[in-house]
């Protein structure tokens, strides 16, 4: 054997999604949850997606999404999948700079669409990119546009404590984590009245003190539990504190998935997210996370520890506390019939 194929990367090594060699096709218990269940933060990138996207959240029990998808896709979302889709609407991420003027066109389009809620993404990496921030003079006009609509807004504020003591060292570019919490919360005291959801669990599960002041500050706020690596990882690790905070803020949490699409992403890529989510969120299940994390070590994969979260705590995550939220927005989920057949 050369010495070039001695040392050349196993061709047997499993996929990243799957790591574990779990057969995700078998079959998923329905979750105990009267009525739907929504997955309130996801990214269905283009319509194309939809059958493989739709497929897997079938298999895993899930109904229907609140997702940030480009408004040029939104149109044959709505056809194709009558029922199932709400939009969070975005600005053109791909841009070098932001751009205001095309933002405030596409908020307006996504409201045409039934869009009722604004996502604002001020991660310290977008606030490095993008050279703006929530509290600015720039950000004003778009604020006070979306307020005057009636709108929600969510937040993508803060990152992985990995990150902060990783790629985010160089406090001159990025700023601290500190600077970032004081810069939403500024803006945030502003519209008490503004239904408001903290992306990935405010951004910061591994301070569940924070949380916990901020949900009593912000009586408005609501948080998602989405981002599954960064929850399986940060969850687990708190796994009875994590609990308890679950419990106590039973009807402030929604579920998310933080599922995104991709033209290479099928099946097991998709499952392998819901998978891991329903195991942390309803089940004493202990191993190894399916998930590669890329924030560790090989040799340090998370363990994933289940909370087991009791029925009733389930049943707002999955569903009331999603319904209640758009119901003030004038939103819900309206399913088509299941088709009719023939008696034989």
């Amino acid at each position: 054997m050369s010495q070039a194929n001695a040392t050349a990367e196993p061709t047997n090594r499993p996929p990243d999604c799957n790591r574990t060699g779990i057969d995700f096709h078998m079959p998923m218990p329905r979750l105990k949850v009267k009525g739907i269940v929504i997955d309130f933060h996801s990214h269905l990138l283009a319509n194309r997606h939809g059958p493989v996207w739709f497929e897997t959240a079938a298999h895993f029990g899930i109904d229907c999404f609140v997702t940030m998808s480009p408004l040029e896709e939104a149109v044959g979302m709505l056809r194709d999948h009558p029922g199932r889709i709400h939009f969070i609407a975005v600005p053109r991420w791909q841009d070098a700079t932001p751009d205001y003027d095309d933002w405030m066109r596409r908020i307006e389009g996504f409201y045409n669409l039934g869009s009722r809620m604004v996502k604002f993404h001020m991660s310290p990496g977008t606030l490095d990119r993008w050279k703006w921030r929530l509290d600015s003079p720039t950000m004003r006009p778009i604020l006070r546009e979306v307020t005057s609509r009636g709108m929600a807004i969510m937040t993508h504020v803060g990152d992985p404590e990995t990150w902060y003591q990783g790629k985010y060292t160089d406090h001159s570019r990025y700023g601290t984590r500190e600077e970032h919490y004081q810069m939403w919360e500024s803006v945030m005291r502003e519209y008490p009245n503004t239904p408001w959801v903290g992306a990935h669990l405010g951004g910061n599960p591994e301070n569940l003190g924070r949380l916990q002041r901020l949900l009593d500050t912000y009586p408005n706020l609501s948080l998602d539990c989405s981002a599954t690596r960064w929850m399986v990882r940060e969850i687990s690790n708190q796994r009875d504190q994590a609990r308890e905070f679950f419990i106590r803020n039973a009807g402030r949490i929604i579920f998310g998935s933080d599922q995104v699409s991709g033209d290479d992403r099928g099946f097991d890529f998709l499952a392998s997210r819901f998978w891991a989510h329903r195991k942390l969120w309803e089940t004493a299940y202990i191993g190894p996370s399916p998930i590669v994390d890329p924030d560790l070590p090989q040799d340090q994969q998370p363990t994933l520890r289940g909370l087991a979260l009791p029925d009733s705590v389930l049943q707002s995550i999955y569903h009331d506390n999603a319904v209640r939220f758009l119901d003030r927005l004038g939103l819900r989920f309206e399913l088509p019939p299941m088709p009719q057949t023939k008696a034989g």
